[in-house]
């Protein structure tokens, strides 16, 4: 008459409704607990973040001059420091500090 196999999906749909229901629950309570992180620390990452594409363009801005200067012919690489590793005046972290008072 049935088999485990019906039983099975029968009741598939409401345990998933049910268990997701829990789960939406306790996150909603873990929220409550936890608030999400002060704004100003928003800013530092963003800064992060450009500073981090300032530099990857700076990478691929060397390279490609590197290969413009391979197709032409000469062979030669450049040497010497490129602009992305040399240290930006006034950058606290190419400085070795840390950024705090002593």
């Amino acid at each position: 008459m049935f088999e485990v196999q019906d039983v099975v999906m029968a009741l598939a749909m409401p345990v998933l409704m049910c268990a997701s229901g829990i789960y939406a629950a306790a996150a909603a309570l873990w929220r409550q607990r936890r608030p999400s992180p002060p704004p100003y620390s928003q800013a530092g990452i963003r800064l992060a973040g450009e500073r981090a594409v300032a530099v990857a363009e700076a990478v691929v801005a060397d390279q490609y001059a590197l290969l413009l200067h391979d197709a032409a012919g000469t062979g030669a690489k450049s040497s010497g420091v490129r602009h992305h590793e040399r240290p930006v005046a006034g950058d606290r972290a190419a400085e070795g500090r840390s950024g705090e008072a002593p």
